[in-house]
């Protein structure tokens, strides 16, 4: 109820401004004549079709510069993507090739641009891929062997669908050890443009157009009228003869008025994006870009054939009145057209014009605070993903998740993993070697606890403890804590040859591991809360991860009940601190 009071009345508003500014043309029409307003009318159309087409002008350009940079990042990050899982195949201090398949995938999961990775043979020979379809060359060109650094192969079209791939030779104290072929998702530049071209143009698809270096389409949200492979040469904004070949290597730009081949009237623009040897297409209806022209034309025309005299005097100072106030509105568009939102419209004229100057004002200042909001959501989601998964963060940055003190009964899954031994290391060790150590080992298991959909409580000294089963209700809370150990033990007999060197002992970690109802919630005060997990369950698995010894897992009764995925060995009971009767453990086999 509160929304809909301003929403009437700024509607009788526009209804009252609206009918002022009919009664001062029909005023003057009556005083000065026919003529003055024809010539008045020919000479607001001219300035607000130049505006128009200005401001069109404007926003093609931006939504050009808009498709570059989502190139050049999707690009990129597949390029920096395939380096990054060629230097891990390829990194002769990882020798266990599990662990070296492992990291890689994990790699790959993080570049959401790329659909897979081959790995050849410094001869070309395909070794083996990391992705689904589509299916890579099993063998590489003499042409792609001779390249001597990363180089985006030509686009290789198979029916619908674009294969964009990037070549990079994996080099190593000076000697080729491998070649490894990254290939983008094939419909990831149409998902983009066809997004971009119905938020850009009232919902339409076929708004933008992503060509290759031979003016065929290579991504486009219209799969009917533009699909992917078909060659626009000559054809729509294109005239007979253009592009030429190659054009698209260098700087062109080209802007026109033109008849598709459904007989309607577009105006279109392209330019190209010589970096990539690619273009940017951008279209759309001239009935759309010139709506308000239109309708001001029909009322100027419906008006102006009621009169047949004029008054030159009154006429060309109307004209100027009014002109002036509409170009001042098409500099706030081209201002806002370059991102220069901070501008203000200075137009008075108590008509609709002002109405108009004020509702852009309004308008660029929504953006900017969109936009900021947008900022602050991301750098809060960036910050919280460090301590919780990503979907947690993600429903915190976004109000979904409550950051307030309480709590609530769960049934939880608590892992505790310690490193063994670390207590006479932490002695003769200097602090800044314990911490680097430490650094280095935590973010090794939080990478762990996160991708196996845990919650990161906290650390303790050398500890960690990670809940599974909140703040999300998950069914396979004890699997996944027992997949998550089994990962920290294989990770850290990775790492434990090069933490010797480094630090001078033999890292094996100690993990508990209990299940049972915690209350589960922010807990602390209102200057500072930490979400965490408190009850039995909580010390039971602090008290088995002190009780294991140097890479083993230990675990409860009810544990083993949840999952029949792992085997588990008997260990008897066992006194535990804390608890009146001794506990049933079980060692993870």
């Amino acid at each position: 109820m509160s929304e809909t009071k301003p929403q009437a009345s700024s509607t009788t508003d526009t209804a009252t401004r609206s009918l002022s500014l009919r009664t001062k043309w029909t005023a003057t029409l009556l005083l000065v004549g026919a003529a003055p307003l024809a010539a008045f009318a020919y000479r607001t159309t001219v300035i607000q079709k130049s505006g128009l087409e200005d401001a069109e002008r404007q926003i093609q350009a931006s939504v050009i510069d808009h498709v570059g940079s989502l190139v050049d990042r999707s690009l990129d990050e597949a390029a920096d993507g395939t380096q990054e899982i060629g230097r891990i195949l390829t990194e002769p201090k990882i020798v266990e090739p599990e662990v070296k398949i492992a990291l890689a995938k994990d790699a790959m999961t993080r570049v959401a641009v790329l659909a897979q990775v081959a790995i050849y043979t410094p001869d070309g020979e395909m070794v083996d891929a990391i992705g689904p379809e589509p299916k890579p060359p099993q063998k590489l060109s003499p042409a792609q062997l001779g390249m001597q650094k990363g180089t985006w192969l030509p686009i290789e079209y198979a029916g619908s669908v674009a294969l964009i791939r990037y070549l990079e030779p994996v080099v190593r104290d000076g000697q080729r050890q491998a070649f490894m072929l990254g290939t983008l998702k094939p419909h990831l530049l149409s998902e983009q443009v066809l997004a971009l071209s119905k938020d850009r143009f009232e919902g339409r698809p076929d708004g933008v157009l992503l060509l290759d270096g031979d003016a065929h389409v290579l991504a486009s949200g219209d799969k009917t009228t533009f699909t992917v492979g078909t060659a626009l040469a000559g054809r729509d904004l294109f005239p007979p003869g253009q592009p030429p070949s190659g054009a698209f290597s260098h700087p062109y730009a080209s802007a026109t008025e033109y008849v598709d081949a459904a007989g309607v009237p577009m105006v279109g623009s392209v330019r190209s994006l010589p970096t990539r040897s690619f273009a940017v297409v951008v279209r759309r209806p001239s009935a759309d870009v010139f709506k308000a022209l239109a309708k001001a034309r029909r009322e100027l025309v419906v008006a102006a054939s009621g009169f047949v005299l004029a008054a030159l005097a009154l006429g060309a100072y109307l004209a100027t009145r009014t002109t002036r106030p509409i170009r001042s509105l098409v500099d706030l568009a081209r201002a806002y057209g370059r991102r220069e939102l901070d501008k203000r419209s200075t137009v008075t004229t108590g008509d609709e014009l002002e109405l108009l100057g004020t509702s852009m004002t309004r308008m660029a200042d929504d953006i900017a605070t969109s936009e900021a909001e947008i900022a602050r959501r991301a750098g809060v989601e960036r910050d919280l993903s460090r301590y919780l998964p990503a979907e947690i963060a993600k429903s915190i940055a976004e109000g979904k998740h409550k950051l307030a003190l309480g709590g609530e009964r769960k049934l939880v899954t608590i892992l505790f993993a310690d490193v063994v031994a670390f207590t006479p290391f932490a002695e003769r060790a200097s602090p800044e070697a314990a911490v680097g150590f430490l650094n280095e080992l935590f973010s090794l298991l939080s990478e762990i606890v996160f991708r196996h959909g845990g919650t990161l409580d906290k650390f303790i000294g050398d500890s960690v403890m990670a809940i599974f089963g909140a703040p999300n209700v998950q069914e396979d809370a004890s699997e996944r804590a027992l997949a998550t150990a089994e990962d920290m033990h294989r990770f850290v007999e990775a790492s434990a040859g090069q933490w010797k060197d480094k630090y001078g002992f033999d890292v094996r970690l100690g993990i508990g591991i209990s299940t049972g109802e915690a209350l589960v919630g922010n807990l602390g005060s209102e200057a500072r809360l930490e979400y965490t997990a408190i009850g039995d369950v909580v010390n039971v698995a602090a008290r088995l991860e002190g009780l294991a010894r140097p890479g083993q897992t230990l675990v409860t009764g009810d544990v083993t009940k949840a999952t029949d995925a792992f085997d588990f060995n008997p260990l008897g009971d066992h006194p535990v601190r804390g608890k009146s009767a001794p506990v049933a453990v079980f060692e993870v086999a």
